[in-house]
């Protein structure tokens, strides 16, 4: 299943920023339907979409930003545990050193984009059209 958004979450300096980052959702109206099963009963296809907004702030120094996260995506999940979610619109991403092929951070990606995450949890961000955003900056 897709990741769930925690309504809150903290995560410690170094982490994903050079500062501890909390964020709190303000809205959540995400759905999700799986559209296609494996014979075993396990989600092959699912969509999601729905509004998504997050306050997201430096907790040092009470910096912050409300994040639209509110993107569609059809997610394909892989028998080995992998999965690769095809996306229009923007999503938030926290990517620690060394847990995907953008550094460290926290991210917003607006657009058209694949995100692939391995079997181990390793995400590949490809971008076709639109931005990708690291929070890091603006907060700092």
């Amino acid at each position: 299943m897709p990741e769930a958004i925690p309504p809150s979450y903290d995560a410690p300096a170094g982490l994903l920023c050079d500062f501890p980052v909390h964020w709190d959702v303000t809205v959540n109206q995400v759905r999700t339907k799986v559209v296609e099963t494996y014979p075993d009963g396990k989600p092959k296809r699912q969509l999601a979409t729905g509004a998504l907004f997050l306050n997201v702030s430096n907790a040092a120094t009470g910096a912050s930003a409300l994040v639209d996260a509110s993107g569609s995506a059809v997610i394909e999940y892989g028998t080995d545990g992998s999965m690769v979610w095809h996306v229009v619109g923007p999503v938030i991403a926290r990517l620690p050193a060394g847990f995907s092929n953008l550094p460290r951070g926290l991210y917003t990606i607006d657009g058209v984009y694949r995100i692939e995450f391995s079997a181990t949890g390793f995400k590949t961000v490809t971008l076709v059209h639109g931005t990708i955003h690291n929070l890091c900056g603006d907060l700092g």
